[in-house]
């Protein structure tokens, strides 16, 4: 995650009005007519933009904090009263918005393997365990499942775990974990086999056009 607050040079504290000052100030510093030909003053200037986009629309701020906390970026301290189920599963509906919006195939597995972990720390199970709220947990499920959609079956162990402990022995949710993992492995060996079947199919290829070619 970029930190939006450090390139504005604002505290993450700061209010709207700090927050358009500094925008306005680099800005100005940073815009591409006050430096031609810089491509430093030019990117720079995209990311103080992409910052300010998000910093000064409240929702998307609430949204980028919880992340930017989530991900171990921020030093702010959460108060436990504060996460709550339904915060936990928004932040599982942001990471599939999310995933929706990127390439997954050029992800980072790892990364997203540790961020879906961050989610389901001891304590966040503890939280959701204590609520007991089935639909709000089995939504949940559902959420990591989806955003494990395309992620290898190597990176899929330790979620599994932790799913199957917040399913608390619902036979339904534990049924759709366990053909989830079971799919992403068939789907994993036969990524491992498709490059020898590739080989196989362009020899047999190159044998018939030999036996064509003889033939001729």
């Amino acid at each position: 995650m970029k930190d939006y607050y450090k390139i504005l040079g604002i505290k993450p504290s700061a209010t709207i009005a700090e927050i358009k000052k500094a925008y306005r100030a680099l800005a100005f510093k940073y815009h591409p007519d006050k430096n031609p030909d810089n491509s430093f003053s030019e990117a720079h200037f995209k990311e103080i933009q992409e910052a300010y986009a998000t910093l000064s629309d409240s929702y998307k701020r609430d949204a980028y904090d919880d992340e930017r906390w989530l991900s171990g970026m921020s030093s702010k301290t959460k108060q436990q009263e504060e996460i709550t189920p339904k915060w936990l599963l928004n932040i599982c509906s942001q990471l599939n918005t999310s995933l929706a919006a990127i390439d997954t195939h050029r992800m980072s597995q790892g990364a997203l393997q540790a961020y879906i972990l961050l989610i389901l720390t001891d304590a966040h199970l503890g939280i959701l365990q204590h609520y007991n709220d089935k639909e709000i947990n089995n939504s949940i499920i559902t959420q990591i499942l989806k955003a494990t959609h395309k992620l290898k079956a190597i990176y899929l162990d330790e979620i599994e775990k932790r799913l199957v402990i917040l399913a608390a022995g619902d036979a339904g949710m534990l049924q759709a974990i366990e053909e989830h993992v079971d799919e992403r492995m068939r789907k994993s060996r036969q990524e491992k086999l498709l490059p020898y079947f590739i080989i196989l199919i362009t020899l047999a290829l190159c044998v018939l056009m030999y036996y064509y070619g003889k033939l001729g």
